[in-house]
């Protein structure tokens, strides 16, 4: 049987300890804490988005608050930011520069300094237009509930959630004291855990060749690369 839900997760976990319950505090600490490292290891796929909530008007160093991207975590891609006008089919693109030298680049067009303290975004020199801002970041995923019935960990795929308890219960092993025979059982956990978390990097790999393909501008023999956007 697959597991899906956040309850599920909690009894698996406390069947690879051996059917002993764990706090629910601790446990929820210990999940929380595999998600957090597990996600920040790279850009997963099912983890980018685009917020398109946001707009820009024409005009000199304008800010913009982010607050309300709630999931943010970090941007992604060369130029993370892009100015869209519909109306008129423009789209102006923006790199992202060191906050620390926001004085250095406040007049120079095309770029965009991020004051994560304050969680806004300095746009420098002179917007062309107005638009929609299209912000390209990863994100976080909720926490998980360990006595919902919900699914739990969305939007990875519900076969990798039990690298989740595989992890949790690793770090708890790790803290405690174990008989003998429990002890054993930590390699054999350990090895399962890195083939699942191979699989999951493999599934995302495959995602993320697919976007090189179509997006790098460079190719040994003509130029540009075959189905490459060119800017």
């Amino acid at each position: 049987m697959r597991i899906t839900t956040g309850a599920e997760l909690n009894t698996f976990i406390n069947g690879l300890n051996a059917d002993a319950d764990i706090d629910l505090t601790l446990l929820n600490v210990l999940v929380d804490t595999a998600c957090t490292i597990i996600e920040a290891e790279r850009p997963w796929m099912v983890l980018r988005k685009t917020d398109k909530t946001l707009s820009l008007a024409a005009g000199e160093n304008a800010a913009v608050d982010m607050s309300g991207i709630t999931d943010f975590s970090e941007f992604y891609s060369d130029t993370p930011i892009k100015l869209y006008n519909s109306s008129a089919n423009q789209i102006e693109y923006y790199v992202l520069m060191p906050f620390d030298r926001y004085l250095d680049y406040k007049d120079v067009s095309n770029t965009v300094c991020y004051d994560e303290a304050n969680n806004e975004l300095y746009f420098n020199g002179v917007a062309p237009f107005a638009g929609t801002l299209y912000i390209d970041y990863v994100s976080t995923t909720d926490g998980i509930d360990l006595e919902s019935t919900s699914v739990g960990w969305s939007p990875f795929p519900s076969r990798f959630l039990p690298l989740l308890g595989f992890y949790a219960i690793g770090l708890h092993m790790g803290g405690v004291d174990y008989d003998t025979i429990t002890a054993r059982q930590a390699p054999n956990n350990l090895a399962v855990m890195t083939s699942l978390k191979l699989a999951m990097e493999a599934w995302d790999n495959k995602r993320q060749l697919v976007i090189l393909e179509n997006n790098d501008p460079t190719e040994r023999y003509k130029w540009p690369r075959n189905r490459a956007i060119e800017r």
